[in-house]
């Protein structure tokens, strides 16, 4: 049986990827790694540091020991530090954003980007200008930060977080061609909407989904 570790930087993450894994490729064995306190960290230092890239290496390296054949970030605020790790390793590393981006190019070129955090808009911008630029493409970025939403979240108003990304959505969707949800916690807006004209991106199931065919090409 293959066995794949996912790293989550909030348990807030756990239980969604929890469904999925066990939904999308129930034969793979999963070995699920929280830091919880990983994403208050990020956000405090407006992103990862040396310090916080040394805790994700060691992580990488005791999936490698697990005996695991693939490492991926729940967290797009890490995908980087993530990639960075690959030379530790013999391990494939990949990111939940990877699948997401990828559609958003080819279904471009206005790429609406929302988020309710800082440090995870700005490398996802930072992620889809790369892979643009690899592609070939040219794409034009419409990036909206909602971080009043993310403040109503952790504090436990949920309809206030929900009426806020879905004015951002909704707004999104006359001006751009496909939408990017950087968040997974931002997704559930979508269950109160009306099937939307353009496509709307999230990364968990794209993202799981990716995971099961690298893991079929690695076997």
């Amino acid at each position: 049986m293959s066995k794949a570790a996912i790293f989550h930087t909030s348990a807030a993450t756990l239980a969604l990827f929890q469904t999925l894994t066990a939904k999308i490729m129930p034969d793979v064995e999963i070995m699920h790694i929280v830091e919880d306190a990983m994403i208050r960290d990020v956000m405090k230092n407006g992103g990862p540091t040396p310090a916080i890239n040394a805790r994700i290496a060691g992580y990488v390296q005791a999936a490698e020991r697990a005996g695991c054949s693939i490492f991926m970030t729940a967290c797009s605020s890490i995908g980087a530090s993530v990639e960075q790790c690959q030379f530790l390793t013999s391990m494939a590393v990949t990111r939940i954003d990877e699948a997401m981006v990828a559609s958003a190019i080819q279904q471009g070129p206005r790429v609406a980007v929302l988020a309710t955090v800082e440090t995870t808009l700005k490398p996802t911008l930072e992620f889809i200008k790369r892979r643009a630029r690899e592609a070939g493409k040219e794409i034009e970025i419409l990036p909206n930060l909602m971080a009043e939403a993310f403040t109503a979240l952790l504090a436990g108003d949920h309809a206030t977080h929900d009426r806020i990304v879905s004015a951002g959505l909704r707004d999104a969707l006359v001006k751009a061609d496909v939408v990017v949800l950087a968040q997974a916690s931002m997704a559930r807006v979508m269950e109160a909407m009306d099937k939307p004209a353009v496509p709307v991106l999230t990364s968990p199931e794209c993202g799981v989904m990716r995971l099961k065919e690298r893991i079929a090409a690695l076997a």
